[in-house]
Formats: structure tokens, sequence, C-alpha cells
């Protein structure tokens, strides 16, 4: 009887520790604020052009000129910039992506992730923020 105790126990602990290492392995989810991207800005060329223009001025050093992908300097990076020419980003939250322009790594989890985006919300409008999202999300494919 004691012994079947003690392996209860010690099985317990095992799936207790697992639970535990699961938890630490799941993406970290974070709260950002909800925006509302301006109406028609995907379809607005010169809303798109002007994304662009700041995209290829602000962003693409470490992110890749349209066409490329991530640029070569984006390897050096932990974590790595992103690839912005993936399709996951046609998808993404508009908001999110807003948020992650404007605060960079100004607050975790990604500044101790090491992150090394710049927070251009003190350095651009909101039309500026919303015209690079829009590039973003169109130059996805």
């Amino acid at each position: 009887m004691r012994e079947r105790t003690i392996k209860n126990h010690v099985l317990f602990f095992f799936v207790l520790l697992i639970v535990f290492a699961l938890c630490g392995c799941a993406e970290e989810i974070v709260d950002y604020p909800a925006r509302t991207m301006p109406d028609g800005i995907l379809k607005d060329e010169i809303q798109l052009s002007r994304g662009k223009a700041l995209f290829m001025a602000k962003c693409a050093s470490c992110h890749g000129k349209p066409g490329e992908g991530r640029s070569g300097r984006a390897a050096f990076f932990e974590p790595p910039a992103p690839d912005f020419t993936d399709a996951h980003y046609q998808r993404m939250d508009p908001a999110y992506l807003y948020w992650r322009i404007e605060v960079g790594k100004s607050i975790e989890p990604f500044r101790s992730q090491g992150s090394v985006m710049p927070a251009w919300g003190m350095h651009l409008t909101e039309q500026q923020l919303w015209q690079i999202v829009a590039y973003l999300q169109v130059r996805a494919h």
C-alpha cells in the first residue's frame, strides 16, 4: 500500500512537471490596443504608394526591399526581423501590426527577447503608421 502511494506521488510529480514544461513552451500572447484601419486604405493606390515609400525609408534596411523578403542584415538579429512577404502578414490583425510598429522593442516581451525594432510612434503620424500597415498587408503574398 505504501509503495503504491509513493508511485502515485511520483506519477503526480512528473505529470505536474510536464504541465509546467508545456506552459513554458507556449507562445506568449500579448495584449495590444484595438484599432480600426481606415476604410479603403488597402485599395487606395496613393496611400499604398506612401506606405511603400515610408517602408523603403524606415524599414527596408532590416525587413528587405520589395521582392527581396528579409534583408541579409536580418539574419544577424535575434529574434530575426520578420519577412513581410510571407502570406501570414495578409491575415494578421492590422491593429497588431500598427501597435508593433508604434512601440517596437520598447515593451515586454519584445525588449527581453532582444528585439532591435525601433518604436516609430513618436516619429510617424497615425496616418503614416496605417500607410505602412496597409503596404505590408498588400505586399505579403
